[in-house]
């Protein structure tokens, strides 16, 4: 089983605000990890959260199976990944522990995608008041089978009007995780940064986005960071 060690800071965002104030300050949890990725025949891991903040918070745990559908996200309901406990209190300053056990017992193939969701259940007392907190926590969950093939992009792009359709491929089994993409002409000028995060291909899967464009050059030069280090990738426009 092998998960990241370092911790992250996860900060409450508030949602649905109606009439009525706000005294307290935003929940503030640690995950640790904030990537879960269980090697096969393994088939559990545990995850720590740990309340910063200074009131109690009731979390409801859930775990959806993750897929890719048309260069986009899906989540699906599974009983294939459950977490453990799925209700919890998380008390001011102090580790509380939610299990992650696959419970089908057919070998992994490939590698399977998950994500653990962690929502914030509101306080009645605030509700009554008109004040309603909405804050979620995904966490990405990978069971990978030791023969899974590393990830293989192949990039695709295609203009439509005055926007740019960026589509890559993966032709591998595990996921690619991508951040800082910069995306270029060939002569030189950005046409789009995505700054930290720009998300997950998982595999045998696509992931595509949408980039608007005054002008829109004949080649694009592609670069970023993957997991295992900085990428570059030129790119013809269809």
């Amino acid at each position: 089983m092998k998960t990241f060690a370092r911790s992250f800071a996860v900060f409450a965002v508030f949602a649905g605000l109606a009439t009525g104030s706000i005294s307290s300050e935003a929940a503030q949890v640690h995950v640790r990890p904030v990537n879960v990725q269980v090697m096969a025949p393994a088939a559990a891991s545990r995850l720590t959260l740990k309340n910063m903040g200074r009131t109690p918070i009731t979390a409801q745990v859930r775990v959806f199976r993750w897929i890719q559908k048309d260069g986009r996200d899906q989540l699906l309901p599974t009983r294939e990944v459950v977490a453990s406990p799925p209700l919890l209190r998380l008390r001011p300053g102090r580790e509380n522990v939610v299990r992650i056990v696959r419970t089908v017992k057919r070998a992994v193939r490939g590698e399977e995608s998950y994500r653990l969701i962690v929502d914030e259940i509101p306080d009645r007392r605030k509700v009554k008041q008109g004040v309603v907190f909405a804050v979620r926590y995904s966490i990405p969950v990978f069971f990978t089978a030791r023969n899974a093939k590393p990830p293989k992009l192949s990039w695709q792009a295609q203009k439509k009007g005055r926007r740019l359709i960026i589509r890559v491929r993966n032709l591998g089994d595990k996921h690619a995780r991508l951040s800082d993409m910069t995306i270029s002409a060939a002569g030189g000028g950005v046409i789009a940064r995505m700054k930290g995060l720009a998300g997950y291909v998982l595999g045998k899967s696509s992931k595509a986005w949408v980039v608007s464009a005054r002008k829109i050059p004949a080649t694009l030069v592609i670069r970023g960071k993957r997991q295992n280090g900085p990428f570059t990738a030129k790119v013809r426009v269809r």
